[in-house]
C-alpha cells in the first residue's frame, strides 16, 4: 500500500522540486522502492527534470498528464479515466549501466494553471468535491506503489489542496534562512483548517484524517560540512521548535543539482560518477531518513 507524501513550502526557489524529485530518484534505485512522481506544478519543472520537452509534448497531445484527471472530473457527465494510461514508466536509466529505475511519472501540464478556477467555478471553493479528484484517483494505484510523491506548487490553491487531502504526511524543503522557515507554521496551520473544515462538509460520511508533517529537509546549505554560523542559527532555531521531524540530514549547496534539472540530465542520485559522489551521497541519506520517517 503507498504511502503519500507532499512536498510543500509557499515560498519559491527553495529547490522544494529538486529534492523532491531527487529522493524519489534515490527511493527507486538505492531503495528499489516502487515510486510514482505527480507533478502538480504547471510550471512542470519536475517533469522537465527527467524528460525532454519533445516527449512531454507527445503526451500533452495525446491527453496523457495529470491535467486529464481533473479535466474528466469536470466533465458533464462524469468521465471515468483510467489513471495507469497517464503514468508513465521507465522513463529513467541509470546512466552507466543502463538499469531501468522503478521510477514512474504523472506528468504534469503548463494549463493547470487555470484549473483552480475552473474547480472553483465547477464545484465552489470550499466544496469537498474539487479537493479529493486526486485523493480518489489514488485509490486505484496504492497498491502498485510503496510512494506516491507530490511535487506541489508554491500556494494553497484547490489543486495543492487535492494533495494534501490525498497524504499520509507532508515535507517541508528549506534553506536555512529566515524567509524559508517562517511559512512552516503556516502550513501546518493551514493543514489543520483545512482537513477541519472538510470534515464539517462531509460530516456523517466518514473523515479525512490530518497529514502531519513528517520531515523538514535543509537544501543548499553552505558547504558540505555545515552553514555559516547564522545558517547554523536558523537550522538550530527550527529544530528546536520542531524536534525530530527535522533532518539532520541535508543538502548543500551544488551547481550540480541545478544543471541535472536540465533536460536529458540524469537526477545525481543515481549519477554513480565520482564527481557527484558528495551530493549523491548527501541525497541517499536524506532518502534513508525519508523512508524511515514515512514507512507505517
Amino acid at each position: 500500500m503507498a504511502t503519500v507524501i507532499s512536498f510543500i513550502n509557499y515560498k519559491g526557489g527553495v529547490g522544494k522540486t529538486t529534492l523532491a524529485v531527487e529522493i524519489a530518484a534515490s527511493l527507486a534505485y538505492h531503495q528499489k522502492k516502487r515510486v510514482l512522481l505527480v507533478d502538480l506544478d504547471p510550471q512542470t519543472n519536475a517533469t522537465f527534470y527527467l524528460v525532454n520537452f519533445v516527449t512531454w509534448e507527445d503526451w500533452a497531445k495525446s491527453d496523457e498528464t495529470l491535467k486529464s484527471i481533473f479535466t474528466a472530473a469536470m466533465a458533464e457527465p462524469q468521465k471515468e479515466i483510467d489513471i495507469h494510461k497517464v503514468i508513465h514508466k521507465d522513463i529513467l536509466q541509470h546512466p552507466r549501466t543502463q538499469e531501468i529505475v522503478s521510477l514512474h511519472l504523472l506528468p504534469s501540464h503548463i494549463e493547470l494553471m487555470s484549473t483552480d478556477m475552473d474547480l472553483a467555478m465547477k464545484f465552489g471553493a470550499r466544496g469537498f468535491e474539487a479537493r479529493r479528484i486526486l485523493r480518489t484517483a489514488f485509490e486505484k494505484i496504492k497498491n502498485d506503489y510503496d510512494y506516491i510523491i507530490c511535487d506541489c506548487p508554491p500556494n494553497l490553491n484547490l489543486i495543492t489542496q487535492n494533495a494534501i487531502l490525498a497524504s499520509n504526511g507532508i515535507t517541508v524543503v528549506a534553506m536555512p534562512e529566515f524567509l524559508s522557515t517562517l511559512g512552516i507554521g503556516e502550513i501546518e496551520n493551514a493543514i489543520k483548517k483545512l482537513v477541519k473544515e472538510v470534515n464539517h462538509s462531509i460530516q456523517g460520511f466518514g473523515e479525512i484524517e490530518e497529514p502531519m508533517i513528517t520531515g523538514i529537509i535543509f537544501n543548499r546549505v553552505s558547504t558540505r560540512s555545515g552553514g555559516t554560523e547564522a545558517q547554523q542559527g536558523i537550522m538550530n532555531r527550527v529544530r528546536d521548535k520542531w524536534g525530530d521531524i527535522v533532518f539532520q540530514e541535508f543538502v548543500s549547496h551544488s551547481t550540480k543539482l541545478a544543471e541535472s534539472a536540465e533536460p536529458s540530465k540524469s537526477p545525481i542520485a543515481i549519477s554513480g560518477y565520482a564527481a557527484d559522489k558528495v551530493y549523491e551521497d548527501q541525497l541517499k541519506k536524506c532518502a534513508i531518513k525519508f523512508n524511515e520517517r514515512n514507512t507505517h
